[in-house]
């Protein structure tokens, strides 16, 4: 084994050869997963006096009930005391140490788990109930509340006999199951390569004779976890496999640089390389950061149902992909400097990744990272060698050499046993080459998941009462409808819609203000005709509701609006007292929605961006459903931003209900501000818009070393970071745009400006980010038409 690569196989295959937990983790680990899922719904067994009643019936009837019964029934403990007996196990050393100075012997597990739908339920309450008659088997958790502040209280020496802290290890591990809950988690092919590092990663102790520290990520935590959690069978595996038993320590949660924490990971990461010829972080299984902070439910409960979603949207999936760089080899022999270019093959043509260049030798080395999301419609990687010449003249002049290239695709990738590929690549340049040069890469990917659809609002054409585009000639006025079109991410049509404006020369009055959804795209009469119809299928209508006695005060600082055949009801209110009101709205949501629906201004729950200002949140509202199976205290199940108009909404959401509420919030600002509406007469109908074959949200860049990002990746971060001028230049090209690449923008509401330049009449915009029923802050606005009119005005 004189080679590296060969070393490397080997100490794999050994690592490979125990036998664990009978044969294998992967169903621990799924009774793990769903385990934690019942006790995440529980937050008081997190932190709190439920922790305390907790330990106290663990020590003083479970573990007494168990050591009993364990060698003749299955029991099954309830939740409250399965969740401390958890994280006591999760330290095997000191559980083995508090058995036996309690009972003489380790309880071992011959219970079935909690989530196990069999008769040892009753069997155990039985059990419990003729033992202990004075305490309920069951713990009403209902009773406790998360307690952030709790801390417990100091108990007399005599008060417990267990020795290890478990008030402190709960709260220790009340942040796992969120490092642990995303889907690719239960998929078995991502456990089964969890199995796989978890065996390497404790081979790693064998060959360093345990004297480095080493940091698990969440995938063989996963495993660890699961193993631990059978203390008898724990102990005999890794006794066998390693001489000894490994202790789990979990009390350093400082991952500052230079810490503890922080040296180990990079450390195991050094080793994982340096012995197994791999990269040690994995897609999926990586510290994904603090849990974001809970949002109460509102005390408003809406009425059960739902609204019938007619939106036929093309459903995504994406993959967390990871791709490291490391080295290269059989380089030619020339001068100048090199680097890899990755690309994806489909829908993003601009996305290009680029390494730091080196200088072209043999066994130039980079060890560069790049993390990101992409669709798997991608199809697949694309990954260069390029050569940057050594005379500037010449680079100038031609540009950088590609000395080869290579694609590898997903379905190989989600082919691979453990949904990755580490080892060296060829390159060609299409013509049979003996000593072509070859790229040692790292790829590891998560299984595909659903994604949510994206959605984009842009201005168009107002239209008439008959939904045609324009309003005709001042004789000949049908009504003036200011008019939007909704894009999904691959700028298909989905969605027209419209919003009452005027009967073509006086405003409309406050009580017959509307708005309508229209399901699909423009419909034109025949191939020549320019001017396009709203579809004729009404999906939803808004109607505002007024009694007629609000003054115009009350009118400018709030809006009620009913919808889905006045089933339900959205409130607008601005605020007394700040100036920048609409960077908070209070919204008040009720109504037939499918159980507790609550709207929260900014980006919350899963969307939530640490450390973002109050700006940076302007315009962002959070739609949060409570007492879903999945997640009873709160799931952000869509986030819209009503100023530009994008968003993304869960496949389980109603499309058409976000619309709405993003319209009508969106309109009822621009009523309150009093935002002046200015048409330009002059516009031509637009184009027919066609897709393209870039498609916005195609890949989404997390991360990247190496320094920053050039700008030109700029639309391939997060949607909410994208500007509307980006987004039109990348996304929604000059050929199908309804204002010109340079002018287009979202359709949010006012103070936005969706379009800038000439696109809408030169000056009559207003801002940059966004824009609006109306148009921009004061000037007026983006939508084009043939009706002019100011506050008080008509078209």
């Amino acid at each position: 084994m004189d080679r590296p690569e060969d070393l490397q196989m080997h100490n794999w295959r050994s690592a490979q050869a125990p036998i664990l937990l009978g044969g294998s983790l992967i169903p621990a680990a799924l009774q793990l997963l769903r385990f934690l899922r019942d006790v995440d719904q529980h937050p008081c067994l997190y932190r709190g006096p439920a922790v305390s009643q907790a330990i106290r019936r663990y020590e003083d009837f479970w573990l007494p009930l168990l050591n009993q019964h364990n060698a003749t029934f299955p029991l099954h403990p309830p939740l409250d005391c399965a969740w401390i007996w958890h994280v006591h196990r999760l330290n095997p050393i000191a559980y083995a140490r508090d058995c036996e100075m309690l009972f003489g012997r380790l309880l071992d597990v011959s219970c079935k788990a909690h989530d196990d739908k069999s008769d040892s339920v009753e069997l155990t309450r039985g059990l419990w109930e003729q033992r202990f008659p004075d305490e309920s088997y069951d713990l009403d958790l209902s009773r406790f509340q998360y307690d952030a502040q709790w801390v417990p209280h100091m108990q007399p020496e005599n008060a417990t006999r267990i020795e290890y802290n478990l008030a402190a290890a709960v709260m220790r591990q009340q942040g796992f199951f969120y490092q642990v809950s995303q889907s690719h988690f239960e998929d078995e092919r991502f456990l089964e390569a969890a199995q796989q590092r978890y065996k390497a990663f404790l081979h790693l102790f064998k060959i360093t004779e345990f004297k480095m520290f080493l940091v698990p990520t969440y995938d063989i935590d996963l495993m660890w976890h699961a193993h631990q959690l059978h203390p008898k069978t724990y102990i005999e595996d890794l006794t066998n496999f390693l001489g000894r038993v490994l202790e789990h320590d979990d009390s350093d949660s400082d991952r500052s640089p230079g810490q503890k924490l922080d040296k180990g990971f990079h450390e195991t990461c050094e080793l994982w390389l340096q012995n197994y010829g791999d990269v040690y972080e994995r897609a999926g299984a990586m510290y994904r950061g603090l849990p974001p902070a809970p949002v109460p439910p509102s005390h408003q409960i809406p009425a059960v149902g739902t609204p019938i979603d007619f939106a036929p949207l093309t459903p995504r999936e994406v993959m967390q992909v990871y791709v490291t760089i490391l080295r290269v080899q059989n380089l030619p022999k020339k001068q100048g400097d090199i680097r890899v270019r990755l690309k994806l093959e489909r829908k993003c043509s601009s996305f290009k990744l680029e390494t730091f260049s080196v200088p072209l030798r043999e066994g130039a080395f980079w060890k560069h990272t790049w993390t990101f999301e992409a669709e798997k419609s991608t199809k697949a990687l694309k990954i260069e060698l390029l050569r940057r010449h050594s005379s500037i003249l010449r680079q100038m002049m031609k540009g950088s050499d590609v000395l080869g290239y290579t694609s590898v695709s997903w379905e190989y990738l989600l082919s691979m046993p453990t949904l990755s590929l580490s080892g060296w690549l060829p390159l060609t340049l299409g013509l049979p080459q003996s000593n072509c040069p070859s790229l040692y890469v790292c790829i590891s990917l998560t299984p595909p998941g659903p994604a949510p659809y994206l959605l984009r609002i842009i201005n168009s054409l107002p239209t008439d009462d008959n939904g045609r585009m324009g309003m005709g000639g001042f004789s000949d006025r049908r009504g003036c409808w200011l008019t939007r079109t909704v894009l999904d991410h691959s700028n298909k049509q989905m969605f027209i819609i419209r919003a009452k404006f005027s009967d073509g020369f006086t405003r409309t009055p406050e009580d017959k203000k509307c708005i309508y959804i229209h399901q699909g795209g423009w419909v034109y009469k025949n191939s020549h005709s320019t001017r396009g119809y709203a579809p004729a299928a009404v999906v939803a209508v808004a109607n505002q509701v007024v009694t007629g006695q609000e003054s115009k005060y009350e009118l400018s600082k709030q809006r009620c609006w009913c919808f889905f055949d006045n089933t339900s009801e959205l409130l607008v209110r601005a605020s007394d007292v700040d100036p920048n009101w609409d960077l908070g709205l209070d919204l008040e949501l009720s109504g037939n929605l499918r159980g507790q629906v609550r709207l929260v201004c900014g980006r919350k729950l899963e969307y939530e961006v640490k450390g973002a200002t109050e700006e940076e949140e302007r315009g962002f509202v959070t739609v949060i459903r409570y007492n879903l199976a999945d997640a009873p205290f709160g799931k952000a199940t869509a986030l819209f931003n009503w100023r530009t108009g994008a968003m993304e909404v869960s496949q389980q959401e109603s499309v058409v209900l976000i619309l709405l509420l993003s319209s009508i919030i969106s309109r009822s600002v621009l009523d309150m501000k009093h935002v002046r509406v200015k048409f330009n007469g002059r516009r031509r109908p637009p184009p027919r818009s066609e897709e393209t074959p870039d498609e916005w949200g195609s890949v989404v860049v997390q991360s990247g070393e190496g320094g920053k990002m050039a700008k030109s990746m700029a639309p391939f971060y997060m949607w909410w970071n994208m500007s509307a001028l980006n987004w039109s230049t990348m996304f929604y090209t000059s050929s199908n745009t309804m204002f010109g690449a340079s002018g287009c923008g979202a359709a949010g509401s006012c103070g936005a400006g969706a379009c800038g330049g000439s696109a809408c009449g030169g000056a009559g915009c207003g801002g940059a980010a966004g824009g609006g029923y109306g148009g921009g802050g004061g000037g007026g606005g983006g939508d084009g038409g043939g009706c002019a009119g100011g506050s008080g005005g008509g078209c």
